[in-house]
């Protein structure tokens, strides 16, 4: 048989794929259990879910959710932090604690003959942190020399200020770690109090997943944590984003920068829109992979960047779309003049039919690969869980990429994408890059890397 070799084979149907069986249970304190029994490996992964994080941070105190979170591993119950490290060594068990936007977390992965051993200190530390002061002032420490490594990192200056120009000092303003003035404010009670009337039970959930049989897994959480007295659930801040009526350049000064960071996008939209399966194909198409148009332009037709790509940040509430690329000075107008015209062009329905389909055949094709181990299926559990996914969400994953059509792909870009009242941040050489940018016809307005307009 001849093969053409000139021409890329077609891509196979799909083979059948099954999500895990998931046993649940709800206990009289409102905490949530979750387990599924994935017997590849002799591992199992539990995981706490705590429904509150940096969206609770104020102005203030920002970063106060992540310097709990990271906390909780200084010690629990009779076990202070090199107590607990050894006890964990001793069962080849690591554990991991931390905070995002949504939630906060902590984890242990563990051979699955030491399960009941690791999930019983994982209770002491979800029940009984000692969250001491001694060790705050260390990680306060090391939080401020991130800090200020970070003040001087283009991409991190440029995420920062496009972020506070989007949600001003509100929910999902500020930075997950904070800045410097807020992490030095935190006190050891302000972590306790956070702490205190976050981590209760019906603000929880637990996962486990591995090499366990499910219903011995519910059995030891109910046992371990069906007299964590419930309380009352915090308030949720709500997010307040910016208006704009047109779009706005926000130039930063880095006088010996080589490079520009660009930031363009806008509000998005929270992870529970029922578009969000015709959003992850057109982000994809869009700027998601490698092979996106924004990355293929920018970097493959005229070599202004290593690599170039959009992002939805589907949260609880609305996060940020926005498109980034760090790009050589001497073409930072024509790079944001591509990306504006690539936004554009997505909103008028310009997808090909071979285009779309090797989009959601990529899409589809890596998605079993993201749900082999019992760390990838407790991670996918914690998604159901936070944002309330239907038990039958991941068989149907794939279908759901399927069912995309172009004409969807024109409707959601429509809607949701909007180059005409795009916030653009840009980090580079003001000197350099300042007069071509006044030809884009865009207002200019000069900050400093703390945010202050000039």
């Amino acid at each position: 048989m001849t093969v053409d070799r000139t021409r890329a084979p077609e891509p196979s149907a799909p083979r059948p794929y099954h999500f895990p069986r998931v046993a649940r249970r709800t206990l009289a304190n409102g905490l949530r259990l979750l387990a599924a029994e994935n017997h590849n490996a002799p591992l199992v992964a539990i995981r706490t879910l705590v429904r509150s994080g940096a969206d609770h941070d104020t102005a203030e105190l920002a970063g106060l959710a992540s310097l709990a979170a990271e906390l909780l591993d200084e010690g629990a119950g009779a076990r202070d932090g090199v107590k607990l490290a050894e006890d964990l060594g001793l069962l080849g068990a690591s554990l991991g604690s931390g905070a995002d936007w949504d939630a906060s977390y902590v984890s242990i992965d563990v051979l699955s003959r030491n399960f009941d051993q690791a999930f019983a200190i994982l209770a002491e530390v979800d029940r009984r942190p000692m969250l001491p002061a001694a060790s705050l002032e260390r990680v306060r420490s090391e939080r401020l020399m991130e800090l200020l490594q970070q003040r001087d990192e283009p991409g991190a200056i440029a995420a920062k200020r496009f972020s506070s120009l989007i949600y001003g000092t509100g929910a999902y303003g500020n930075t997950i770690i904070g800045n410097p003035e807020s992490v030095a404010r935190v006190t050891a009670e302000d972590v306790r109090r956070f702490y205190a009337a976050h981590f209760v039970p019906n603000n929880s959930s637990i996962v486990i997943a591995g090499d366990v049989e499910a219903s011995k897994a519910l059995d030891a959480a109910e046992r371990l944590f069906a007299d964590w007295p419930a309380a009352e659930l915090p308030q949720r801040p709500n997010v307040a984003p910016q208006q704009f009526s047109e779009s706005r350049l926000y130039l930063i000064d880095r006088p010996t920068a080589v490079q520009s960071e660009i930031r363009v996008g806008h509000i998005g939209v929270a992870r529970s829109t029922e578009d969000y399966f015709a959003l992850s194909v057109m982000n994809a198409l869009l700027g998601g992979v490698f092979n996106s148009r924004i990355n293929l332009n920018l970097r493959e037709r005229h070599g202004y960047t290593y690599g170039a790509r959009s992002l939805f940040a589907f949260r609880r509430q609305p996060g940020p779309f926005v498109v980034s690329a760090p790009v050589r000075n001497e073409v930072t107008r024509e790079s944001v003049t591509e990306v504006l015209a690539e936004l554009r062009r997505i909103r008028t329905g310009d997808v090909e039919e071979r285009e779309l389909d090797d989009t959601k055949n990529y899409l589809m094709g890596v998605f079993p690969a993201t749900v082999q181990s019992a760390g990838d299926v407790a991670g996918r559990l914690l998604d159901m869980e936070l944002y309330d996914l239907p038990h039958d969400y991941f068989d149907r994953y794939r279908e759901n990429i399927g069912g995309v059509t172009g004409h969807d792909i024109e409707r959601v870009a429509a809607r949701y994408i909007d180059p005409d009242r795009a916030v653009i941040v840009i980090v580079g050489n003001a000197s350099q890059i300042r007069e071509p940018l006044g030809e884009l016809g865009v207002p200019i307005h000069e900050m400093d890397i703390d945010g202050k307009i000039a």
